[in-house]
Parts: structure tokens; sequence; C-alpha cells
């Protein structure tokens, strides 16, 4: 495989673009000191993706946020039929840019250098629900409403893990579908494949056999044709070189999931050496069994986009307050600490946010931005416009990490010291690398 960038240095846009996303200034409601990056809903976020493949399709994406400047995609447009989108969930920029520093990643760096890497902010919260629902159906979270991994859902009056679709004390996987949760009701705004169907161009999806079929997978691949599933890693990418010869000279949008990146980095933290493994493992099955296996017909008229939908960062066990150890923070609670542990949505007991917010500040001094969820959400924090359940969902109080602290609801299963949902440049700046798969030798 040919040298990617020369001593991976970015060019003047993608520099000139990074530093735009960390030069824009935090409203009065956030401190002024800390190094945070807010989402660029307005053309530079993972949420304006949608709307960018729609047009690259020769499409458009109503309701939805705008594209992508054109200046950053108009080159990919001569005679494009296909769009390949490759999700690695917690590849943020930070840990892009660490890895090849360090010599790591060179089949990334060979597909920036041969097309283009963009920076993009995620969303708010930066977590995987709330950024794959805006990726599939181009709306911020407070208009699609599935806003963190935990979440009290009224409809059902039951503090609800957002992505296995049960309560956060456990039971089965979509339970909550068996108890009259209705995925159409909840969540009503409407996909990119759906649209894209609508005018005549399929989708597909790569996605591991055990999400294939879950009610979240239902939510988010709405209007998909097909959803192929595959059994490991390396399967992945085989099964995305099926889907490109099955699609051969058709208009088609065809999206792949890559999970296994995420899972390591809470387990070890992600500037560990079982993550920086995975991202090497990871980089030699896209090199290997996709980039160096695709035929030279079904590389035509094809681009392929890389992003991600967070990063994440190390939070150690000192840094994390534990709600349901601590009794003076849990008396004042009407719901369990919901949303993620560096994003917190906090449903205080009647009259009693003042004395959490006190209580925070005095305990824990510097640790966390205490913010009145409602203001966050009317100045478009999580997108605009901002729906009912929206408002519901997110507390009354959001409590943002500062540094490396978390607030959680309870202690994890087994290891979690790596993680995401707050607003530092290590969780909110992702990369998009887009390469037309025609232009690769």
């Amino acid at each position: 495989m040919p040298e990617g960038k020369e001593n991976l240095n970015m060019n003047e846009t993608e520099t000139a673009i990074e530093q735009q996303l960390l030069d824009r200034p935090l409203p009065d409601y956030l401190p002024a000191d800390e190094n945070w990056v807010l989402p660029h809903y307005g053309g530079l976020s993972i949420a304006n993706l949608p709307a960018t493949i729609a047009a690259l399709l020769g499409s458009d994406l109503p309701g939805a946020l705008p594209p992508l400047p054109r200046e950053l995609w108009a080159d990919w447009l001569p005679g494009l039929r296909r769009v390949v989108l490759v999700l690695v969930d917690a590849l943020g920029l930070r840990l892009l840019q660490g890895a090849w520093a360090a010599g790591d990643g060179q089949p990334f760096s060979y597909l920036a250098g041969a097309g283009r890497l963009i920076p993009l902010t995620s969303v708010v919260p930066s977590t995987t629900d709330a950024a794959l629902l805006s990726l599939r159906s181009g709306r911020p979270p407070a208009e699609h409403g599935w806003l963190a991994y935990e979440m009290y859902l009224r409809e059902l009056g039951i503090a609800t893990n957002a992505i296995v679709l049960r309560p956060v004390w456990g039971g089965g996987s979509d339970v909550l579908l068996d108890w009259g949760l209705d995925l159409k009701k909840i969540v009503t705004v409407p996909t990119l494949p759906q649209r894209l169907a609508e005018v005549g161009i399929e989708s597909h999806g790569v996605l591991a056999n055990y999400l294939r079929k879950s009610g979240f997978s239902q939510m988010l691949y709405r209007g998909t044709a097909e959803i192929r599933g595959h059994a490991q890693a390396s399967d992945l990418w085989v099964q995305l070189r099926h889907v490109l010869a099955e699609t051969r000279g058709q208009p088609a949008f065809i999206s792949a999931y890559c999970g296994s990146l995420d899972n390591v980095a809470h387990i070890y933290g992600p500037d560990s050496d079982s993550w920086r493994a995975e991202f090497r493992s990871i980089g030699r099955l896209l090199e290997h069994e996709f980039l160096a296996q695709v035929p030279a017909e079904d590389r035509e008229s094809t681009l392929l986009l890389l992003t991600a939908d967070h990063g994440q960062i190390r939070v150690p066990k000192e840094h994390i307050v534990t709600a349901d150890k601590d009794p003076e923070l849990s008396r004042h609670l009407q719901v369990p600490i919901m949303g993620e542990s560096r994003a917190a949505f906090v449903h205080p007991r009647p009259g009693r946010a003042g004395a959490i917010r006190s209580y925070l500040e005095e305990t824990f001094p510097g640790w966390f931005a205490v913010v009145d969820s409602a203001q966050a959400l009317d100045a478009g924090l999580m997108g605009l416009p901002v729906t009912d359940e929206a408002y519901a969902r997110a507390g009354e109080l959001l409590v943002l990490g500062r540094g490396d602290c978390a607030l959680q609801r309870s202690e994890p299963g087994g290891p979690m010291l790596g993680r995401h949902g707050g607003l530092s440049p290590e969780e909110m700046l992702v990369p998009l690398i887009g390469t037309r798969l025609e232009a690769l030798t």
C-alpha cells in the first residue's frame, strides 16, 4: 500500500477547521476556563452528514440539519453513485492523531492522504445512541429525543437503558418492547434511508449479528432494504465487500458499524496498550480484508466515508462521584442519576435542585459545571428545535464533568476506565475521512 500523508501533517484546510471548532467561545452558562468544544450543528458536526450523503447521491433530506460546506465535498460528486459510511465507534480525532504520531494507523493515513480528513464535532451528549440517531436522521438530539445511554421515560415511568431497551436495574434486552414501548412513537423523526427509498435509492447495512434485530437497531435502520449480519470483526469487512459486489453499478447508500474499539477503551482506557492493539487490528482488517480485496469494478463511482460517533477520555476512579453511595446526594433525587457520567441528567425532588447544586459545588469544588437543563436546551447545546420529551428526559439539572471528573448513578458491573458524553476535545472531536475508492491504487 502506498505511503499516506508525509509526516502525517494535516493540510491547511483541516488545520483551519479544527482550530475553528476549538476557538468557538463558550456561552455564559458554561465555565470559561474549560477547553471545551461546542457541537457545530450549523455544518461541521456528524449530524450534518446525512444531508451531505443525500446531496452526494443527488437528493435532499427535508427538515434535517444542513450539509457540510459544499467546498469540502463537491469534488467527490462527478459520476458518484454509491456512498459507503463506516463508523468506528469511539475513534476520536485526538486518539487518531495520537496514534499517527506514534507511527500507528497507516491504513487510515493512507485513506486520508488519498482523499481528505475533515474534523467534525460529535453531538451533546457525546454518546453512541444520541450520535447514531443523529447520524441516521440528520436531526440533533434535542429533536430526535434519544439523548443518552440512560434516560427516564415518563411514557413508561421507568429509568431506562436506552440502547438495550430495558430498565437500568436489569432484565432482558428489549423487554421494554414487551411492556408497550412503541418504537414508531418514541422516535418519530424519519431516517436518511427512508428518504433515499422515496427517490429510488436502496440502503444497506452491515451490523454484528447480535445487534442486527435489536429494538435500537430497528430505530436506526428504518427504511433500510437489507441489514446484513457479521459474526466477527474480520467478517464485517468481508460482508461489506459482498454488498459492494451485489450493488455494483447501482445507486446505493451502504453503512457499516464497528464497535470493538469503544468496548476496549471503556474497559482498559483509551490510552492503553489494549486500545492501541485493537486500533492496529482494525487498521489491518481495513487494509487486507477490504481495501486490498475490492476489485476495480466494485470501486467505480463509490465514495468511502469513515467517521466516529465520539471519542473517549480516561476517568480515574478517584474522580468519580457515585450517587447511590452518597446518601446526602441521593436524598434529594426523585429519579436515579440518568444521562452519561460525563453529562448527567438530574431529576431532583420538588424544590431540591438548589440543594443538589450547592452540595456538588461545595463538596466537590471544581469537579462539575451544574447547569439548568432547560437553559442549555434553549441555548441549543443539544440542537434545535427542542421537543417536549427532550425537556422531560434531560431532567432539571445537567451536570457536566470538568477535567476528568464524572457523576454516575451506580458502580458499573466491570472496569470502566474510558468514558465519554462530555465536552472535552477528546470526547467531542471526531474525524471524517473521505476517499473515492477508484482513486486508490
